[in-house]
């Protein structure tokens, strides 16, 4: 699937510094694990949103982004779709991922519980994203993606999140 995502226009200068620099990391240690900090109000969702657009565009892999609120799969898709990223959020109803989209939206029991029951299938992701990485739901999850670099962003800096993960 050929991606024809457009860029955003402008970034903040440490929005572009630190985009560049999770993608110095993904390119130099792939299947890693990366905690992202960025203060509330510093744009956590557009960066990241931004980063998936670009993971795409460069690896061709799917990207999953976690949530644990279902408000916050709603805003992330919005924002996606504001770049450019086509997306589906995984819920109750989701059938397995489509072959027309590289990204998916997902709360992280809803995910877990499609993954389960086999509705859904992940190893062809490259990249997972976790919103609200402060939250240990997500943990459960982890060993479903063996082969994915791994990104938990925060506001809350708890570095012992990932480690021995």
């Amino acid at each position: 699937m050929e991606t024809t995502i457009q860029p955003k226009k402008s970034f903040y200068a440490y929005q572009e510094r630190d985009i560049e620099s999770v993608f110095a990391e993904m390119t130099s240690t792939p299947k890693s694990k990366l905690l992202y900090q960025l203060p509330t109000g510093g744009g956590k969702t557009v960066v990241f949103s931004e980063i998936a657009r670009r993971f795409i565009a460069q690896f061709n892999k799917s990207v999953i982004i976690l949530t644990h609120r279902k408000e916050l799969c709603s805003q992330t898709s919005a924002t996606l779709k504001k770049i450019g990223v086509q997306n589906r959020i995984i819920n109750s109803t989701s059938g397995n991922f489509k072959t027309d989209c590289h990204c998916y939206v997902a709360m992280v029991e809803t995910l877990r519980n499609r993954i389960k029951s086999k509705k859904v299938t992940v190893k062809d992701v490259g990249l997972v994203i976790i919103d609200e990485a402060h939250h240990n739901s997500f943990r459960k999850l982890m060993g479903n993606f063996k082969n994915a670099f791994i990104i938990g962003v925060t506001a809350t800096l708890l570095v012992q999140m990932f480690q021995n993960q």
